[in-house]
């Protein structure tokens, strides 16, 4: 079975960018849980709270974005 995905550029530009950029999103999602299984398992965060918690998951997932070459959509 074959498929093929076409799109018309620029008008579909975000929906490329999806459809071509989802494993890197993939893998950007299962390094994110590698990371907080790792915070939680041997509580190696130094989080004071929720606040900082939450800041931390964010920093992540944007790093990841960075090494990845992947941006929210618009």
């Amino acid at each position: 079975m074959k498929a093929k995905l076409e799109f018309n550029l620029p008008a579909e530009e975000e929906q490329f960018n999806a459809a071509t950029k989802a494993m890197d999103w993939a893998l950007l999602v299962w390094d994110l849980d590698q990371q907080c299984r790792d915070w939680s398992k041997y509580e190696n965060h130094g989080f004071n709270d929720v606040q900082e918690t939450l800041q931390g998951v964010r920093r992540v997932i944007y790093e990841a974005m960075v090494e990845k070459g992947v941006i929210f959509p618009s």
